[in-house]
């Protein structure tokens, strides 16, 4: 039968459980990307668009309730204060509570140049509590993972600047202060702004320009909305489960008894006497035998005999 180790066995369980420690608390420090629902496919999305020049495209849908001076070039479908826009607005909201509830792994607590800093960016969640800005080095994000800047406070950057290295899809800008991107930079991300956005002449920017309840303002600029599949809900934290075996029982080795055989007696032989009559002699003056020959009752009791010693020897052999 098998013997539990059960050193073996708490071993095993403090290592899973050491692993899945850390596994659990990367997963919780990691910033997550959120939906943003109907608002994914806005380029554009304002309770006020300004445009006044030509010459600006957009690559997406645009919403709004007070139309641009001058219509930009438009690849989505304009919605004009309808449902669509009201949901988008909707899911505006929803996306930025749920950036704004995830932990912070940077902590800024003062007005910070992101280009200042060591480049490149990881990502994760940079808090910062006042102003942030991006300076004529920019900025580069590297690794694969989400970006989420949430700032207290306006988002300024420079004439000429760049913000590169990373998809769009997982770039989020949180300003609580307008939002102005100087001319001829390049940026990516979405940026959800309740206060304003301001773009410069200009501007080429993969991402979305999200201001339900503000304004937004561009000028000769591009910008293109990127395809992003909706991410997948987190998979569900499972317990280690360790495996116990059942050690499987061994029959136990039963010896037959043996049946013990009785012998059958060997039948005595039954002799048959033929008795061959004496003819009878004439008469010659001498008298015939009173009695028969006695040698056939000689061999059969010889016969009885050696049967019986023959029964009695087998039956000593078996014993």
């Amino acid at each position: 039968m098998k013997k539990f180790n059960g050193r073996a066995i708490i071993v095993n369980i403090l290592f899973f459980s050491f692993v899945f420690g850390f596994i659990l608390l990367d997963t919780a420090k990691a910033a997550i990307t959120p939906s943003l629902g109907v608002a994914e496919t806005y380029g554009v999305l304002g309770s006020t668009y300004t445009n006044t020049t030509a010459g600006t495209t957009i690559d997406g849908d645009v919403g709004y309730t007070t139309p641009p001076a001058v219509m930009p070039t438009i690849g989505g479908t304009t919605h004009i204060a309808d449902g669509a826009y009201n949901t988008a607005g909707t899911d505006q909201g929803s996306a930025l509570s749920a950036l704004n509830s995830q932990a912070c792994d940077f902590n800024f607590g003062s007005p910070t140049d992101l280009s200042l800093l060591s480049q490149p960016l990881t990502p994760g969640v940079y808090c910062i509590t006042a102003a942030a800005s991006i300076g004529t080095g920019g900025i580069t994000l590297s690794g694969s993972g989400s970006y989420i800047f949430r700032i207290n406070g306006a988002l300024t950057t420079v004439a000429n600047s760049n913000v590169t290295g990373a998809s769009s899809c997982n770039v989020f800008w949180t300003p609580t202060a307008a939002t102005t991107l100087g001319a001829n930079s390049t940026f990516l991300g979405t940026v959800i702004d309740a206060a304003g956005i301001t773009v410069g002449s200009t501007v080429t920017w993969t991402g979305r320009a999200l201001a339900f309840g503000g304004t937004v303002t561009t000028d000769t600029d591009t910008i293109n909305v990127p395809s992003c599949s909706v991410p997948p809900p987190a998979p569900p934290v499972l317990p280690v489960v360790i495996p116990i075996t059942t050690p499987t029982p061994t029959p136990p080795i039963v010896t037959p008894t043996p049946t013990p055989t009785t012998p059958t007696p060997t039948p005595t032989p039954v002799v048959t006497t033929v008795v061959t009559p004496t003819p009878t002699l004439p008469k010659t003056g001498f008298p015939p035998e009173e009695k028969g020959s006695a040698l056939p009752l000689i061999l059969l009791a010889g016969l009885s005999a050696f049967s019986i010693f023959l029964y009695f020897a087998q039956k000593k052999q078996t014993i």
